[in-house]
């Protein structure tokens, strides 16, 4: 079960994900490439989270200054879930999905390796 309630390219940081895509190589990565939106969706079924709420809760405010900041914590558990969804897909699905993901996270300001 899938936790969208919307189609998944409605999605505010699946927006930036494709502008970030364009940007870099062009065209319009995200179309023709779909499995790459598979790779998402199956993801969010996977941890029964929305694309919105993985972005926004990787950023945290930090209460000294009000800064909005990456949270250590939320990157270190997505990149946990990355590997566990990445190895429960066989080669060379599994390594290729988990690479959508990652991307994914980066063109919405989320480092994380996993």
């Amino acid at each position: 079960m899938t936790p969208l309630d919307r189609p998944i390219t409605a999605y505010q940081s699946v927006v930036t994900w494709g502008e970030g895509l364009r940007q870099q190589w062009g065209g319009d990565p995200l179309a023709e490439e779909p499995e790459k939106l598979r790779a998402l969706e199956d993801f969010c079924a996977f941890i029964g989270e929305d694309p919105d709420t993985i972005v926004q809760r990787c950023f945290r405010i930090r209460k000294a200054d009000g800064e909005r900041v990456l949270s250590d914590k939320w990157r270190a558990h997505y990149a946990d879930k990355i590997k566990e969804f990445r190895v429960r897909r066989p080669p060379p699905d599994g390594p290729r999905q988990a690479a959508a993901v990652l991307g994914f996270l980066i063109h919405n300001g989320v480092l994380v390796q996993a």
